[in-house]
């Protein structure tokens, strides 16, 4: 005999042999109700009784057959998709709400996940460390080769321990000359980061020489644009500045530098060039970031304790490191490139997670309206013997299919609010991670989508299985009443809390924009051109700048080592002191140093409180000069003039970085400068000539022209001085302003998407909730009505129950807000986190919004015909 195995045909010979059982249980019990005396009728009444319902000893016993629960999921799910369609409008709207609860969620998270989840892509990512050099209260410095040197040497917990500074330089010839990012950096620097150059070799100890550089790793973009990837590049030399050096690697395609935004350092770093670590120089300048590699088995909090005694061993060596009480501070790589975006987005994911609650929220009121527009439904399968468990679970299929189908749309509503963040993020998300949806956002999605499904659809499916048979039947043709009113204003409650609490923060991050838009940096930014080129001496600084200004257009022109706002170049800041400051207190003091060209003032609309600018015959030949900010000067000289005072600066008159102490005069006083943020003053500054600190320069343009319009004149004029040098980095001041207020605005921009669609979540859920409420109350409104009552007194009743609820959650929502807003103080400038006029604003906004979406159904509740009400029933 052929075996064939069917398993609907087993489930239907189930199904037969099950009815054929319980039937003969019926009979055997009514012939023994006969045999008692039982008329036929009644003995078969009793028996039917004494066994219990049908289908319900039915449900029981396919509970106990093996697979059943798959075939009761099957059977689930195909009768949950019938009763969506069915409820039609119900379902697309919360396929909709958590479509967008979900989709705002798996954009965030992309963000999140990509930026502070995922592993900086560096070998051994987990064990490198960044290692920073306190000075006093300056926490944050580069070191020294000297102190590199000092750590290598004493560290027994770090098994590299290497660094980086990065610097223009100047590629010329094979075509036209570039302008690249030079980064120079220790032997083992590249080694500690990329595991294989994708050709050559990356440096050795012998690499790094005293002399100058003899070879040089070059970046895969470098190898494309100057050489077309051709493999043989190896060997080959490429001219650097004045040097011909020779290439002896290519690092791969995705290789980037990741570091702390206030470190300076590009993520795309065109040319690696060896430098040298030695002792020979303990007061030598501080300018490499330093990076470390804890042995496998250390920990941070062990290497943080060795760092504070090589700390204390450093200072008893270096009197000057004594002096300026150095200290040495071990971090998480990681954790330190993150810094200053992780609060931001950890606020954000919290804000996410709160729209998500309201769509729940939203969406359990729907389930809960649909449940009792099924309570004879409901009743009967009661009736019928099904168990409430078995009722939940149905009903909590429905609600996780809804939830699933939302997760599905949620892929697109994420993927478009991803573009829109990508398109607004500010330059720290841009250098930290590429950001997509990948399957960690689709996992999340998925993940989200279940879980929602399951919290919106818990309620309802408990509250609807709660069936009293005796009162539902005799409830007559519309069954049991499910969905209890409490439980939707306690719904509503949680929304109108939520949404307050996301408004309050919202509020105050719009507030601190408007500040931050209000700020004036310390210069007029508006019609000022900037751009790069190659470092050159003073005659040809001075030269190029005079031929700038003598373009038709052109106001004024100049050039400054550091541009304001601009975070491409190493910041330059020293310690400073006045001729009465104690020598206890001389290396206290930090001021960020800036080397400029006469007239940079007037170029940048700085305003000049006293004295004079610089002048051509302010050299190293004379009497040495500066300008301080007026914060440096009430620091310094309180209630006093600055002008005419001495201070002691460092400067190199003597050639570039060759660095010593001078005490300069003030001749001028300008006002302070927002050189790195719009919203923290920063250290005070120091402006000395340029003949003293010779440096990379960028120069500035102010000029009635269009910028696209002056830029070929300005690369005229650049070769008619220098043919070799190129005119990089044109961008506007202005653009810089924008750039240092981006943070805030991609904050207070997607703080109010979500505080929108929080707003018209809950701007439904009451609408929904109030309507509901009408409809269960049309009878009740048409007998009040019958018997006298006005259309006011029905609107004010029909008002007044459904205000309760969102007077009570606007009452959590400023007891939530006035816990939560401190955890934005770090966001917030020029507003407190407890702003009263903030809260009260926004807390009748939400008050006025809540009204309106009462009103609108309250108002059709006026029109209602007597008559017809009274039939409703």
């Amino acid at each position: 005999m052929r075996f064939s195995w069917n398993p609907f045909r087993r489930k239907r010979e189930f199904e037969r042999s099950m009815s054929e059982e319980l039937r003969f249980y019926v009979e055997q019990q009514t012939a023994a109700n006969i045999a008692a005396g039982m008329a036929p009728e009644e003995a078969r009444r009793r028996a039917r009784l004494q066994f219990g319902a049908e289908e319900g000893v039915k449900a029981e016993c396919r509970e106990e057959r093996r697979g059943f629960w798959l075939d009761s999921l099957w059977a689930d799910v195909r009768y949950s998709a019938r009763v969506s369609r069915k409820h039609l409008a119900i379902t697309l709207m919360a396929v909709l709400t958590v479509a967008i609860g979900v989709g705002a969620n798996t954009a965030i998270f992309s963000v999140v996940h990509a930026v502070l989840l995922n592993p900086l892509p560096y070998p051994n990512a987990g064990r490198l460390a960044a290692i920073e050099s306190g000075f006093g209260e300056e926490l944050r410095a580069p070191a020294s080769r000297y102190e590199v040197a000092q750590l290598r040497m004493r560290s027994r917990l770090f098994d590299r321990i290497e660094g980086i500074w990065v610097t223009n330089g100047l590629v010329p010839g094979g075509g036209e000359p570039e302008q690249v990012k030079l980064g120079d950096v220790t032997e083992n620097f590249l080694s500690l980061l990329c595991a294989k150059p994708a050709l050559g070799r990356l440096f050795t100890a012998d690499d790094a020489i005293a002399k100058g550089p003899t070879a040089i790793v070059i970046s895969y973009g470098l190898w494309q644009r100057r050489f077309g990837g051709d493999p043989g590049v190896i060997g080959r030399t490429l001219r650097v500045g004045e040097y011909a050096i020779t290439i002896i690697g290519v690092m791969p395609q995705d290789f980037r530098l990741i570091f702390a935004d206030d470190q300076n350092i590009p993520a795309n770093v065109d040319i690696f060039m060896p430098v040298q670590i030695d002792l020979s120089e303990p007061d030598g300048p501080s300018f490499l970031h330093t990076i470390g590699r804890l042995r496998p088995g250390a920990n941070f909090a062990a290497a943080q304790s060795e760092a504070d005694s090589m700390a204390a061993q450093i200072r008893q060596l270096a009197p000057n490191f004594a002096a300026q009480d150095f200290s040495l501070h071990v971090a998480p790589l990681h954790q330190d490139d993150v810094r200053s975006v992780s609060r931001p987005l950890a606020l954000l994911f919290g804000g996410v997670g709160f729209v998500l609650l309201i769509a729940c929220a939203n969406v359990a009121n729907l389930l809960l309206a649909r449940a009792g527009a099924r309570g004879r439904e409901i009743t009967i399968r009661a009736a019928l013997g099904a168990s409430r468990s078995r009722m939940i679970r149905q009903l909590l299929t429905e609600s996780i299919l809804l939830g699933a189908a939302g997760g599905a749309a949620a892929l697109a509503v994420g993927w478009g609010a991803l573009q829109a963040m990508l398109a607004l993020r500010p330059e720290p998300l841009l250098r930290l991670a590429p950001i997509r949806l990948d399957a960690a956002a689709l996992a999340f999605t998925f993940a989200v989508a279940l879980a929602s499904g399951v919290a919106f659809g818990l309620l309802p499916a408990l509250a609807a299985s709660r069936v009293d048979l005796l009162d539902a039947l005799k409830g007559g043709a519309r069954g049991a009443t499910v969905g209890k009113s409490r439980w939707r204003a306690a719904l509503i409650s949680g929304e109108v809390a939520l949404s307050l609490a996301l408004l309050i923060g919202t509020g105050l991050l719009v507030r601190t924009l408007v500040e931050v838009l209000r700020v004036r940096p310390g210069f007029e930014a508006q019609n000022v051109l900037t751009y790069t080129t190659s470092p050159g001496g003073y005659e040809f600084v001075h030269r190029f700048t005079e031929s700038v200004a003598a373009i038709p257009g052109v106001e004024a022109a100049s050039a400054v080592s550091h541009l304001p706002l601009d975070g491409t170049h190493g910041n330059w800041y020293d310690t400073f002191y006045s001729e009465s400051t104690p020598p206890e207190l001389q290396s206290k003091n930090f001021a960020d140093c800036r080397s400029i060209l006469p007239g940079y003032f007037r170029t940048v609309g700085a305003t000049l409180i006293e004295g004079r600018d610089f002048t051509e015959s302010d050299d190293a030949a004379h009497e040495h000069v500066a300008i301080v900010d007026d914060a440096l000067a009430r620091e310094t000289w309180p209630g006093e003039s600055a002008l005419g005072k001495k201070v002691n600066v460092s400067d190199s008159p003597k050639g570039f970085y060759q660095f010593e102490r001078d005490w300069v005069v003030v001749v001028g006083v300008v006002k302070h400068v927002q050189n790195f943020s719009l919203t923290a003053s920063g250290r005070p500054q120091i402006y000395v000539p340029f003949q003293l600190a010779p440096r990379p320069m960028s120069y500035v343009v102010r000029s009635s022209l269009p910028a696209a319009s002056l830029v070929p004149q300005i690369r005229e004029q650049l070769r008619k001085i220098n043919q070799q040098a190129p005119v990089a980095r044109v961008i506007s001041l202005a653009a810089l302003v924008e750039g240092a207020r981006s943070q805030s605005r991609f904050v207070a921009f997607l703080a109010a998407a979500l505080a929108a669609i929080a707003l018209l979540l809950a701007s439904i859920g009451i609408t929904g909730v109030t309507s509901y409420s009408v409809t269960q109350r049309t009878s009740e409104i048409g007998i009040r009505m019958t018997l006298g009552a006005g259309p006011r007194e029905v609107l004010r009743g029909i008002l007044r129950q459904n205000l309760r609820p969102v007077v009570a959650g606007l009452a959590a929502g400023l007891a939530m807000a006035l816990v939560l807003t401190p955890l934005l103080q770090s966001l917030l400038f020029g507003v407190k986190p407890y702003d009263p006029l903030t809260f009260m604003l926004l807390a009748g906004f939400l008050l006025v919004v809540a009204f309106a979406a009462c009103y609108v159904p309250a108002r059709r509740a006026m029109r209602v015909d007597p008559m017809v009400a009274l039939r409703y029933e």
